[in-house]
């Protein structure tokens, strides 16, 4: 199939195309077409899918850096700042909220049960982005309890448990 040279994503859309062609490379630097679903480049799409390299994902000892360039993809999707580098963000060996042992490898999730110590990038105050002093890496689990929850909404949440335990 001959690359659809300037078309846009809508335009194939439109058209009931799978691919379309921006003539601007991907984050990785490849020049190719994209999938319209995902807006993933074909060549990263068959890197991502070749067994050697989700294997060696999988056998990572830090997959830190992966969830760093998702995070900068989606954060540019939907117009959330994001002006750290992957350098500035402190890997610590404990989660700073849990005290678990920080698990930076893949994470083996099976269903809906993930490692809860795996580490993940966590924004403090989601609006912001991420920026510096707003970025850190806490355990999967702290990120899952704390979400989006504001900080009224956490006091409430432990002044109710605190009220059935003593009530």
């Amino acid at each position: 199939m001959a690359p659809a040279t300037n078309k846009s994503r809508d335009l194939a859309i439109l058209e009931g195309k799978a691919t379309y062609f921006t003539g601007q490379p991907c984050i990785y630097g490849h020049l190719s077409e994209r999938y319209v679903k995902g807006h993933l480049c074909i060549e990263c799409h068959h890197t991502i899918h070749k067994d050697n390299d989700r294997t060696k994902y999988r056998n990572s000892d830090n997959t830190l850096l992966i969830q760093f360039n998702q995070r900068r993809n989606i954060a540019k999707k939907h117009g959330i700042p994001f002006t750290i580098d992957y350098d500035e963000i402190e890997q610590p060996e404990f989660c700073p909220v849990l005290g678990l042992k920080l698990n930076y490898k893949w994470g083996g999730v099976t269903g809906r049960n993930r490692d809860p110590s795996k580490a993940t990038l966590d924004r403090v105050i989601p609006e912001l982005g991420y920026v510096k002093g707003n970025v850190f890496v806490i355990s999967w689990r702290a990120n899952r309890l704390k979400n989006n929850m504001s900080i009224d909404e956490l006091e409430k949440i432990l002044n109710y448990i605190k009220g059935i335990k003593h009530g």
